[in-house]
């Protein structure tokens, strides 16, 4: 049965290409996570080179009709002309192929989902993003039933090898979730969506069950935020609704099922102290490159050791195969100082756009969301697993969308307050 899910995501994956090709044309560039998403769930049959391919021509074409998509962000260029030197010095590049092409893919898009929101207007962005997240969360859900039902587990993440299962996916994998569940939940809110809204319940549901604390965390902030936007839209009566519709369901959920039991026993089984151990690991990333660096001076400080091979190849090997974990650290083994500093100004440059579009609390209130959402994921690691990344600047650009005088700025929020005490007329926005 798993193979048959497989079968038919794989299938799904090719013929929704051709939709976005056909009829989504440009805005396809906020499904591309949704496809990353949904390759990382199965077990291709296809080989590598396809979706290599596939994604390429996304970018090729998003190129095409925005020649000049460079100029939102100079420092993307600065990284990938510094990666194509660095590359030059990899003595295994088929080793690396699949990280390689995952942050050009990433580092392309960054300046082009910009160029190509100044196109069109927030209200189709949001619901073309809105879908997008609907169906990573639908791919999630359908995944964990038939992997849970099938009994597949490759991975054995924490050891959970019963109950609840989460097939293929595994750690930096859930990343994207939290972002994907606070944007169908917004959704949901504004739109009264009963199918939106049971997804919504269903997806935090199984997160939980993982135990991916940041995912988890992540996720439970989103749901303040979007209680901050709707009180935002002064909608008490959003507010005591969404409050009571949740307790209700919350309670439900516990009293009719093995939920609580679940959790407590995976909690318990997680073995938190050893847990603490790896964490500690993670922050003693930063003292043993600085002494790789500048005190035995095994590779150089300012262009590292090599691109994406940290595994053996740091602290003289007192992790023995463990790879970097923070994204910090890991840029700077394989890019040096000079990599770390570029890739920050690309991503100061891009958060720095944002905030200067942002006129109102909605926008803030966003904003703020996705920079808790970014400096969690950077410490947690894995910017190879750019999908995350990826929706991260979808959400965080949405200022920058074509404004239209008419309406009012909205997510969708109807009373919206400016961020600054300026006239309200000067500050509306696209719904």
């Amino acid at each position: 049965m798993i193979e048959l899910f497989f079968l038919a995501t794989e299938i799904f994956i090719i013929v929704f290409t051709l939709y976005l090709f056909v009829y989504k044309k440009e805005l396809a560039i906020i499904y591309i996570p949704t496809l990353i998403f949904a390759q990382t769930v199965i077990t291709p049959v296809l080989p590598a080179m396809t979706y290599y391919i596939i994604f390429t021509l996304f970018i090729l074409y998003f190129i095409y009709n925005n020649i000049s998509f460079l100029r939102e962000n100079p420092f993307t260029l600065a990284l990938l002309l510094y990666y194509a030197v660095l590359l030059t010095q990899s003595p295994d590049i088929e080793s690396i192929r699949a990280p390689l092409f995952s942050v050009a893919w990433l580092l392309f898009a960054i300046p082009l989902i910009i160029s190509i929101y100044r196109k069109f207007e927030r209200e189709i962005l949001l619901k073309e993003l809105s879908q997008a997240a609907f169906i990573i969360l639908l791919i999630f859900v359908v995944n964990v039933a038939i992997s849970t039902f099938v009994g597949y587990a490759p991975n054995a993440m924490y050891g959970i090898t019963t109950g609840i299962l989460y097939g293929n996916l595994f750690a930096t994998d859930f990343n994207v979730l939290s972002l994907a569940i606070f944007v169908v939940l917004i959704r949901a809110v504004n739109q009264k969506s009963i199918i939106y809204f049971l997804l919504f319940v269903i997806s935090f549901s199984f997160v939980t069950l993982s135990l991916r604390r940041s995912v988890m965390g992540l996720a439970a902030i989103g749901i303040a935020v979007a209680v901050l936007l709707l009180l935002t839209q002064r909608s008490l009566l959003k507010v005591v609704a969404f409050s009571g519709i949740v307790a209700i369901l919350g309670f439900a959920i516990i009293a009719n099922t093995s939920f609580m039991t679940v959790l407590i026993e995976r909690y318990e089984h997680r073995n938190l102290a050893e847990r603490e151990l790896e964490e500690e690991k993670r922050f003693l990333e930063y003292e043993v490159l600085y002494e790789d660096m500048f005190i035995y001076e095994d590779y150089s400080p300012w262009f590292g050791y090599g691109l994406f091979d940290s595994a053996g190849n740091y602290g003289k090997g007192i992790f023995e195969e463990r790879t970097l974990h923070s994204d910090l650290t890991n840029m700077a083994h394989s890019t040096g100082i000079l990599g770390v500093v570029l890739y920050l100004l690309m991503i100061f440059t891009i958060f720095w756009k944002s905030y200067k579009a942002s006129t109102t609390r909605t926008d803030r209130l966003i904003f703020f969301y996705c920079v808790v959402v970014f400096m969690v994921y950077t410490t947690t690691g894995r910017y190879t697993t750019i999908e995350n990344i990826w929706f991260i600047v979808l959400l965080l650009m949405l200022p920058v969308a074509k404004q239209r005088e008419t309406e009012n700025h909205t997510f969708s929020l109807k009373k919206d307050k400016p961020a600054l005490k300026k006239d309200v007329n000067l500050h509306k926005l696209p719904a």
